[in-house]
């Protein structure tokens, strides 16, 4: 299945409360802030700001290479120090947390008729920066949706008490997985109980955005799971199997996912399925077997690290400058190299740096 604008739009109808709206670029889905910068770092589409390289913090909002160790990959730190925080980001692209946004869907063959649409709008449109261009490129297998498809497994599993991400630092050798969600609910109800985040769940990036969006909502949650499940995406073809069968084979684990907007039935007993029904209602099929790693890796030390990765993406809510101060107070010595903030933030507890956000 492929996925084009009008499939688009029925999919946000049939599974989220967003309005579509009319709008001078046409049709769109209008989000708040928060949710549209979500949606923006996950599926790459860019704000309108410039039509030849609009801005999208996909890739920004990475932390490390891999699992199971501390080394940053440029992104929220560069060279030890923070670098593209969303409270950064806010101080330069004030616009990208503030009112509606509208998620504008255009299908194109090639990067030059692209460039040629959106040139010729830029100049007739007001407040260009509040739009996103969603990207349906039709000369592609799938039509390149397949962040599309993230996006998606991510809401609809946010709400069962995980916390969800896309592109998940794992192992090189391993690679990325495209989804991942982890139930880790002492620490879901730990951060929720400062009433930023719901403890519902929600999206790893949403740690990071507390500063930007501190007035955020307290929903109850009926969910509570230790799970932690992966998935990997395609629109074009169905071959999923041997990558999610290397995920699974850590051990890290409980189910896997194929995502794929049409496929009928997942590839293996012990593979779950993420798919769209006739209606474009989400639908969820799961694994009727479990599958057995044969080379685990410890659960318990990914868990140890999980909590860990966490307390790096609070710690980006402070400026450079906050951190240094909050160093130098609790040290009573000055950050001299990258490793010394790494264990500083290790030695701390979660609670102490949501109480530090929440002085700030």
């Amino acid at each position: 299945m492929e996925i084009y604008t009008k499939d688009f739009f029925n999919i946000f109808k049939a599974n989220f409360d967003f309005e579509i709206v009319e709008t001078e670029m046409g049709p769109a889905v209008k989000m708040p802030a928060k949710e549209a910068f979500i949606y923006s770092s996950i599926t790459g589409a860019g704000y309108f700001e410039n039509p030849i390289y609009p801005f999208t913090p996909k890739g920004l909002m990475k932390l490390f290479y891999n699992a199971f160790n501390y080394k940053f990959v440029s992104g929220i730190f560069d060279n030890g120090v923070l670098k593209n925080t969303p409270y950064i980001l806010s101080q330069a692209k004030k616009y990208l947390f503030e009112g509606d946004k509208y998620i504008v869907p255009i299908e194109f063959e090639s990067e030059e008729k692209l460039l040629d649409v959106l040139k010729e709008k830029f100049d007739h449109i007001k407040e260009r920066e509040n739009y996103i261009i969603q990207r349906i490129e039709t000369s592609k297998q799938g039509n390149g949706m397949e962040p599309f498809m993230e996006y998606l497994a991510g809401e609809y599993f946010r709400h069962l008490g995980f916390i969800v991400e896309n592109q998940i630092p794992l192992a090189h050798a391993i690679g990325s997985p495209d989804f991942a969600g982890y139930g880790l609910s002492e620490l879901i109800t730990k951060i929720s109980n400062y009433g930023y985040l719901p403890s519902t769940g929600f999206h790893m990036i949403e740690l990071a955005l507390i500063r930007n969006f501190k007035q955020g909502v307290k929903d109850e949650s009926d969910h509570v799971t230790h799970d932690f499940i992966v998935g990997e995406a395609k629109t074009g073809n169905l071959v999923m199997t041997k990558q999610l069968e290397k995920y699974l084979n850590t051990g890290l684990f409980d189910q896997g996912f194929e995502i794929h907007p049409a496929k009928a039935k997942p590839s293996k007993d012990y593979f779950g399925l993420i798919s769209l029904d006739a209606d474009f209602k989400i639908k969820i099929t799961l694994p009727e077997t479990k599958y057995t790693a044969e080379n685990p890796l410890s659960r318990e030390e990914y868990t140890v690290w999980l909590g860990n990765y966490i307390k790096f993406y609070l710690i980006s809510n402070l400026t450079n400058d906050e951190l240094k101060q909050f160093y130098l107070e609790s040290k009573g010595e000055e950050i001299n190299k990258e490793s010394d903030l790494v264990s500083f933030v290790l030695a701390l507890e979660t609670e102490t740096i949501l109480e530090k956000i929440k002085s700030l």
